[in-house]
């Protein structure tokens, strides 16, 4: 809001944005409306190669500087969702594309990457506890959820290397249904000890939306 309690108009519509490719989709039209110039896309291209170059190392504990190119293009999405977990953040579109255009690559990677840490920890912790206060009549597909599916996706998730993964799960039951990034991994496992101790207001439906995800039909 401004001065007056108006909402500016934005020049990027947000619905040409994706919400699973952010930092991308945000660049490229930031450039189309004029926000990016042509160097702007060059020089934060050529940040993110570096960027890449560092993750690279940091994955091979510095001893190789090549990856395949499928590994490679993981990689590019973990930096890339990373990213855009910041840029997400900004008030507006236009103001997420001068964030863009403003910071370093560098910075807004490690930005993100230390919010995604935060909530992979988060859910290690609240998985803990689902697991310790588990209903007994849960049910076949709850018990699998809990011991084999949770327990995969953070076991192998790496917020360096793997930010853009998704957890996919779906218990009727609870509410849940749908495909989850690290945030709403984090959502569901409130939603499952709300359901194991009987405290509620831990996660709502809106929160489920707001990370992007689709719990129910």
């Amino acid at each position: 809001m401004n001065e007056r309690g108006i909402a500016p108009i934005s020049k990027i519509d947000p619905a040409k944005l994706d919400k699973n490719n952010y930092a991308d989709s945000l660049a490229a039209e930031a450039e189309r409306v004029g926000i990016f110039t042509e160097a702007d896309t060059a020089r934060i291209r050529g940040e993110l190669l570096g960027v890449l170059g560092d993750v690279i190392g940091y994955s091979s504990e510095g001893k190789s500087s090549s990856v395949t190119t499928d590994r490679a293009g993981q990689m590019a999405k973990s930096i890339l969702y990373n990213i855009g977990t910041v840029l997400k953040s900004a008030p507006t579109p236009d103001d997420a594309a001068r964030t863009m255009k403003e910071k370093p690559m560098k910075e807004l990677y490690a930005e993100g990457y230390a919010i995604n840490l935060k909530k992979w920890e988060e859910a290690k912790r609240l998985w803990g506890r689902v697991r310790y206060t588990r209903l007994r009549d849960g049910g076949e597909d709850y018990d699998k959820a809990i011991d084999k599916n949770i327990r995969i996706y953070l076991r192998d998730y790496d917020p360096r290397l793997s930010a853009h993964d998704k957890l996919y799960l779906t218990l009727p039951k609870f509410g849940i249904r749908g495909a989850f990034h690290i945030g709403g991994a984090v959502a569901v496992l409130n939603r499952l000890l709300e359901a194991n101790t009987g405290r509620t207001g831990a996660v709502t439906d809106a929160e489920f939306r707001e990370v992007g995800e689709e719990p129910r039909n």
